[in-house]
């Protein structure tokens, strides 16, 4: 023990650097595990999310969703929309909220044991002469 503070007293510098670079790997090794078990965590939780466009019974698009991009909107009722409905735009508009109404009429169906989100177009037509109908009882004077 004695020999050990001696040491220090003596050489100072060279104990102040190997005790940096210890705490450096130290930190270094500490952050690579969180980071890596945080990744695992997020895929474990969102990932494997897949977005299915289907109209008149024929599969469009089948897109799976990377797991940061799941996390966000299914934290975000307002990233979702968007989400589905840029996936959605290629083949047809929607003008109705995706969200609440579209869950309604059956135009959106999340399916969280198989993790899917399955956008039915052939109750596109439902789901906007519906919200239709609501705009027009509520605009009017």
């Amino acid at each position: 023990m004695i020999e050990a503070i001696n040491g220090i007293i003596q050489d100072p510098w060279s104990f102040l650097i190997n005790t940096l670079f210890s705490e450096f790997i130290a930190v270094v090794v500490g952050m690579a595990f969180v980071i890596l078990v945080r990744d695992r965590w997020v895929q474990f939780r969102y990932g494997k999310w897949h977005v299915v466009v289907k109209d008149a019974g024929k599969v469009y698009v089948d897109r799976p969703i990377s797991a940061s991009k799941a996390k966000s909107i299914l934290e975000e009722p307002a990233e979702l929309s968007v989400f589905l409905k840029g996936v959605v735009s290629p083949y047809r508009w929607i003008r109705c909220d995706l969200i609440e109404q579209g869950k309604k009429c059956g135009l959106l169906v999340i399916d969280k044991k198989n993790r899917r989100f399955i956008i039915d177009l052939d109750q596109a037509e439902a789901c906007e002469s519906e919200f239709s109908q609501s705009v027009n009882t509520t605009s009017t004077p």
